[in-house]
């Protein structure tokens, strides 16, 4: 169960060579031994070969399955720049528990006298944030080592945290949902859109710029930047009516959604000078809710009737699905964080239930990638070995030229 409203909720009316070595050398004799020497380039230019078919293979991805608190269902929501997953899973009795994990099962978080919780964001030195309900009441939470502690009485969200450990999220002390964020322990109100009267921050990072969506008044949403310096600052959208900010990394880039003109939403990036449309797997819609350090996105794309994990990398959206091993039995049907090594984390099907996984690059590439890359070198040397053994066709000098001595630069 995630406690939080989705873009798509939202949107149904409820609250993502040129290798010009110019080789100025001495011309070569002819011969067999000067034909071997013309191999050399072909030998240095095999590591740029090497790592090209790497690169044209993709990132290839372990699957750590995160586990589960004995219910049908976990995902997971946030990820620490160590890896540590946190998010929530159902029990065995149907509630739903914050949990986290660094990869050996989960540690049940919702205790004492919270009914239920999720956690939603998690920092470098293993705070948590997140919400817990008790008396029916939800409260912000900040968890340190295992300590649950609440943030912003009752009637708030915990949803993002920094490596300081402010905490973003959404309260409604004044009985209207206002962003806010955390300084110093004590709950800003950050207000609203002008004209609107509902707000909600979803990620906050280090220099305590936080991203979020709220409403304008005007019956529809947008996605937002919020600073000290300059306040609110809406994204726009790509023609439709809403936009819905998700996540935000140190360097202020934002991932989230935005409608185009049919009202389907795509997932963007911003860098501060407009949105960029990441498309989608092939279906209509796709939603982001992470980003890294290096502007990598992840998110899901609807696909055939069903989502699909994504990530966004070197300007190209690519089927988290494609990345795994095809026979591990696994649809990642969403991803919803990536930290600055790469590892991802999210939901998806396992045997025909919902858990929560995290994807880690793999260091040693698959058989196939090694197959596909010593093809590549062979095709080549081979190509480049009969090139060399060719004779070649001597110039003639021309008749002025003969009479004095061609200098050629060192």
């Amino acid at each position: 169960m995630n406690l939080f409203p989705s873009p798509q909720s939202n949107m149904a009316g409820t609250k993502d060579l040129y290798l010009r070595s110019q080789r100025f050398g001495k011309p070569r004799p002819s011969g067999r031994g000067s034909s071997l020497r013309r191999l050399q380039p072909a030998w240095r230019f095999s590591p740029a070969l090497f790592f090209t078919c790497i690169a044209a293979a993709g990132p290839i991805y372990n699957i750590t399955d995160l586990g589960a608190l004995g219910g049908a269902s976990a995902q997971a929501f946030g990820l620490s720049p160590e890896g540590q997953a946190v998010g929530a899973a159902s029990t065995m009795f149907g509630y739903t528990h914050a949990f986290s994990s660094s990869g050996w099962g989960m540690t049940d978080l919702t205790m004492g006298t919270a009914s239920e919780g999720q956690a939603s964001a998690v920092n470098g030195a293993g705070q948590i944030a997140g919400t817990q309900f008790i008396g029916g009441q939800a409260f912000a939470t900040l968890w340190t080592n295992g300590a649950a502690q609440s943030v912003g009485g009752a009637g708030s969200y915990g949803t993002a945290i920094n490596g300081a450990g402010q905490i973003a999220g959404l309260t409604t002390s004044d009985g209207q949902g206002h962003a806010f964020r955390t300084v110093n322990g004590v709950v800003q109100d950050l207000g609203t859109l002008p004209g609107g009267t509902w707000s909600s921050a979803y990620s906050i990072n280090d220099a305590g710029r936080v991203a979020g969506y709220g409403d304008t008044g005007a019956g529809v949403f947008r996605a937002f930047v919020w600073s000290p310096e300059a306040g609110y600052v809406m994204l726009g959208t790509f023609g439709g009516a809403s936009s819905y900010a998700m996540a935000i990394n140190p360097a202020g880039q934002v991932a989230g959604s935005a409608q185009v003109p049919g009202g389907y939403g795509h997932a963007f990036l911003w860098s501060g000078n407009g949105l960029v449309d990441l498309g989608t797997l092939g279906g209509e819609s796709s939603y982001a809710y992470g980003v890294n350090e290096a502007g990598e996105v992840v998110g899901y794309s609807w696909l055939n009737g069903v989502t699909h994990a994504f990530l966004f990398e070197d300007g190209v959206i690519l089927d988290l699905n494609s990345l795994i091993d095809s026979s591990s039995g696994w649809l990642l049907t969403e991803a919803y964080a990536i930290n600055g090594s790469g590892q991802i984390a999210g939901a998806g099907i396992y045997n025909g239930v919902e858990h929560a996984f995290r994807l880690d690059v793999s260091s040693v590439p698959e058989p196939v990638t090694w197959m596909v890359v010593l093809g590549g070198l062979s095709v080549f040397a081979a190509f480049r070995f009969r090139s060399a053994l060719r004779p070649r066709r001597r110039r003639p000098v021309p008749r002025r030229a003969r009479r004095r001595s061609v200098v050629w630069p060192e």
